[in-house]
């Protein structure tokens, strides 16, 4: 090859060529390389955990379902200990106090911490109103405790982002309610005055339940009550 060799397009360097017998691609396919890498940042822990998750397919008579592969070990530990295997009878028993207890940990956490927001809520909420964060939420009115079970519930809105989608049902529940009331006053007048009723009126009046059922329904779905938790007292402080 000649010295006055031209660097350009198909033309690399000559220190940048692909040496023969080499691959381009050492680590093969970008996809199959990605996957290489990532578990090879993956620490051992994260690798099993990753695997326990992996969907396995398992009988049970004549019917096959698809669970996790940590789920089928289990199952199958369960029923080593049932058989009679005094190892794997150790092992689920430990397994199913320990799940007791982290469930029992969990709910106590969760129900301290809901108590705690319970009851300092007007102090906190004060704050949050002084530096112009808009309400604390979820509000107060909107927990609900049980302290014999440690059950929480929650029956409004927990983020500005729900409490704008509330607000947004709420004024459509409204304005379906108001209609709804319109046309049932129309519809009795027509009858003191002995009008027929007409299909128009009745088709009118099952699209608005429809809607406002279906308000109902979200509403319900989401666990919120249909109102605004300290909306009225908020508007009272502001008219004074």
């Amino acid at each position: 090859m000649s010295d006055d060799y031209e660097v350009g397009y198909g033309r690399p360097p000559k220190a940048h060529r692909f040496k023969k017998g080499q691959s381009g691609n050492p680590l093969g396919s970008s996809r199959k390389a990605r996957k290489r890498q990532r578990r090879q940042l993956l620490s051992f822990a994260d690798v099993v955990l990753e695997d326990a998750t992996k969907p396995v397919r398992i009988r049970e008579g004549n019917r096959t379902s698809t669970i996790s592969l940590r789920e089928a070990l289990l199952q199958k530990q369960y029923a080593m200990g049932l058989s009679g295997n005094r190892l794997a009878l150790k092992f689920s028993l430990q397994s199913i106090d320990e799940a007791e207890h982290n469930k029992r940990e969990q709910v106590l956490d969760l129900y301290e911490a809901a108590l705690d927001h319970k009851e300092n809520y007007q102090a906190r909420a004060k704050y949050w109103s002084d530096r112009g964060r808009g309400p604390l939420l979820p509000h107060a009115e909107d927990i609900h405790l049980d302290s014999r079970t440690g059950e929480v519930k929650i029956t409004g809105p927990r983020n500005h982002g729900e409490l704008a989608e509330l607000k947004k049902l709420l004024q459509t529940r409204e304005f379906l309610m108001a209609e709804l009331e319109g046309q049932h006053a129309d519809i009795e007048e027509c009858a003191r005055q002995g009008c027929p009723r007409t299909p128009s009126e009745n088709e009118i009046v099952a699209v608005l339940e429809n809607h406002l059922n279906r308000c109902d329904n979200e509403l319900s779905s989401r666990g919120w009550l249909p109102r605004v938790a300290g909306e009225k007292e908020a508007k009272k402080k502001k008219n004074q």
